[in-house]
């Protein structure tokens, strides 16, 4: 059975620390793994700083969607700001940050689009990975 949650904050520095807050409870309330939390609050957190550090990008909203889906954990992030892949803003060469790169190995799955006027970043984390 599918379980849905969502977080609506402004894009302020402010609403990152609602969204963090939101993404660790429902870590807990999933009993996911120490480890696997901490890199999905760290992706997410990293996602949504690019977003609202981004200077060309000015998002009213910044929308966190989770979504428990048994074996996998989707989360969606989406901004009604100008288009703006936050996969391609390199934190690394700012103050603070780990860069996409990193986000990648943290996440099993990771994609960015923009559809009705809204930047999507979809995130996927299995809570164990299928044997091949």
């Amino acid at each position: 059975m599918e379980k849905v949650d969502y977080i609506v904050v402004e894009a302020s520095y402010a609403g990152l620390e609602l969204i963090s807050n939101f993404i660790q409870k429902k870590c807990i309330l999933t009993n996911l793994s120490f480890k696997k939390s901490w890199e999905l609050m760290l992706t997410v957190d990293e996602i949504c700083s690019a977003i609202v550090n981004c200077k060309i990008n000015e998002p009213n909203i910044i929308k966190v969607l989770w979504k428990d889906m048994g074996n996998v954990i989707k989360i969606e992030i989406m901004d009604d700001g100008t288009p703006f892949n936050p996969l391609n803003y390199d934190m690394k060469d700012s103050d603070y940050g780990i860069g996409f790169h990193i986000i990648k190995e943290m996440v099993d799955y990771v994609e960015y689009k923009r559809e009705n006027g809204f930047n999507i970043v979809t995130l996927k984390k299995f809570r164990k990975k299928c044997k091949k």
